[in-house]
């Protein structure tokens, strides 16, 4: 059997988000079905990393697709040439792209959340309406589709009008936790004690730019004590205005800015943090809040129903204060709030990787055998 998946979002020291996503399942897959020949397929040259086992090819099809023209030759000229050439009996986009496929070639994809359609103003104009258009012909042209939550399987069938029944959500899964003794061990990295840690790219998705104006109005006034720690790189997406308003609260001696940090470093973060701050716009997911119950980390988060349903669904909500995250002074009652909190969420559903790797294999193997 041959499986191709995109793998455009496999970059070396950098899985976040759906690069995350994508090799957590690919290795399992991979080292679960040694029989199955797994093809991946790169938009540059590839890491060996990558290739963990003997029954896993890469293969670059430049160039670089860093740009919506060139997203557009990646999966509608080489990636359909390429499928057409090899014939594979099943194609996988966990990347929210699907290039045509062979018809004997059956299709899946993933779609992480429909961001563009509520906020196209987060993306370059260029962007958004690339996805406007090409995401719904991606949908159509699958022969089934992944949804990583009934918030994102919902968005699905109300903005494009996709049959319920072609759509199946399978939501993360999270690593094991690390022993605390191994996590003291990892602190590499100065320590803000107290503070609120934020976790992933700065940019107005995670609505960083209300809560640094929440946190330095209730800082200077005196109603909380904690620093405010970014562990993440600064985005894309911002308005003049906001990124200099962004960088110059950096130089504060009270909001830290360190950039991309290691996955031990980010337990660490987590594990000595008086709260993890989450009070995103939009999400398809939310695995931070997974990462934090990890640690018993108090969490401060919107109020969104994916925020809530992630959480509900694999977590006690013990220590879990949810904001209104369009309103600073809803932000800033909320930092006053998680400060005084003890003990966070605790994880009540084991959920790993291995289990949603699993659950998406079936869904792929009932498309072959259809």
């Amino acid at each position: 059997m041959q499986v191709a998946i995109n793998a455009r979002f496999l970059l070396p020291n950098r899985l976040e988000g759906i690069g995350r996503y994508t090799y957590e399942i690919v290795q399992r897959m991979a080292l679960n079905h040694p029989e199955v020949t797994f093809h991946l397929l790169f938009d540059r040259p590839f890491s060996n990393e990558f290739l963990i086992a003997p029954n896993m090819i890469s293969h670059s099809l430049g160039p670089g697709a860093r740009h919506p023209w060139l997203w557009y030759y990646h999966y509608e000229v080489r990636v359909k040439r390429w499928l057409k050439q090899h014939q594979v009996d099943l194609y996988w986009g966990p990347d929210a792209f699907l290039a045509e496929s062979p018809s004997k070639t059956k299709s899946v994809v993933t779609i992480h959340d429909l961001a563009w359609e509520h906020h196209p103003e987060w993306n370059a104009a260029r962007v958004s309406r690339f996805y406007s258009k090409w995401v719904p012909k991606y949908c159509n042209r699958a022969d089934h589709i992944i949804s990583i939550s009934d918030f994102t399987r919902h968005d699905l069938v109300s903005r494009y009008g996709l049959p319920s029944n072609k759509i199946t959500t399978i939501m993360h899964g999270y690593d094991e936790k690390k022993s605390i003794d191994k996590l003291v061990e990892w602190q590499r990295i100065p320590l803000f004690d107290p503070y609120f840690l934020v976790l992933g790219s700065i940019n107005p998705r995670k609505n960083s730019y209300n809560l640094l104006k929440a946190f330095i109005e209730y800082k200077d006034e005196g109603k909380i004590t904690s620093d405010l720690v970014f562990a993440g790189e600064l985005g894309k997406g911002w308005s003049r205005k906001e990124r200099s308003f962004i960088t110059a609260c950096f130089r504060r001696s009270d909001v830290h800015y360190l950039g991309r940090v290691s996955e031990s470093e980010k337990e660490a973060l987590l594990f000595n943090a008086n709260a993890l701050v989450y009070p995103s716009l939009l999400e398809g997911f939310g695995l931070v809040l997974l990462e934090a119950a990890q640690f018993n980390c108090p969490v401060l988060t919107s109020e969104s129903s994916v925020c809530q349903e992630v959480l509900t669904g694999y977590t006690n909500q013990g220590g879990v204060i949810y904001i209104d995250p369009y309103s600073s002074e809803s932000i800033g009652q909320g930092l006053t709030e998680v400060e005084s909190i003890q003990k966070g969420p605790s994880l009540e559903r084991n959920r790993t990787w291995d289990e949603v790797a699993r659950e998406l294999w079936e869904v792929l193997i009932g498309k072959i055998n259809e």
